[in-house]
This record gives C-alpha cells, structure tokens and sequence, in this order.
C-alpha cells in the first residue's frame, strides 16, 4: 500500500493475521496500534463479556467458563482471518493506494477482499 501524499509504503500481508491472534485479546492492543479504533473498542467488549461469563460460573457451572472461553476465540479466531483485510480497507479509507494495482498480489488482494483498485486522490 502506499500513500500518494507522502510516498509511504506499507506491506500487507495475505491470510492470517498471526498478530491480532495472538496478541488481539490483550485489550485490542495490537488493533489500537494499527489505528483500528473500533474492532478495539469491541474487543475490549468481548473480553469483558467473556470475563463475566467465566468469572460468574467458574466455581459453580464449568459451562459458562468454556462459553467464555469460546466466545473469545471465535473472536481471536475471525481477527486472525480478517486481520490483513482490516488493515488494508482501514489505509484505503484514509486515501492509501495499492503501490502496483496490477501486480498479480494486488489482484487478489482484491479479489479475497472485494475491494476494487482505488486511484489517487488529489489531497
């Protein structure tokens, strides 16, 4: 990706997201950094949802410990998926470019993300 203003480049990587699985449920930290303010903000709501459940239950009923737990990797599991993707559309919103639209990779970039091929724009 790169920014027409500046000429910054930035690589995207293609299919998992191995950061925001790991490291996505550490209060959305690594979705903050990427300046992904809302899948944050609603991993900070899962974790608190996931928190309640497995703390409410835990001595009582295992089963609202591994609804917990289950909800939080489903979670971690789809930011793992759709990381790249996020990232991608977020720099895209913010006037980001593909730096070699027609490169096989941008292509199915594309494709898998069903986005079409910005052009610049005058900023």
């Amino acid at each position: 990706m790169k920014n027409p203003k500046t000429g910054e480049l930035k690589a995207i990587g293609m299919g998992w997201n191995w950061l925001f699985f790991l490291l996505g449920s550490f209060f959305g930290i690594p979705l903050f950094l990427y300046r992904l303010y809302l899948m944050g903000g609603v991993t900070i709501l899962v974790n608190i949802a996931s928190s309640i459940f497995m703390g409410a239950s835990a001595a009582d009923n295992p089963i609202g410990t591994l609804i917990g737990l289950g909800i939080q990797l489903a979670f971690l599991i789809y930011l793992g998926m759709k990381g790249n993707e996020l990232i991608a559309k977020s720099l895209l919103d913010k006037g980001w470019i593909f730096a070699k639209p027609e490169s096989p990779e941008a292509q199915v970039a594309m494709s898998n993300w069903k986005i079409e091929a910005p052009t610049a724009r005058a900023f």
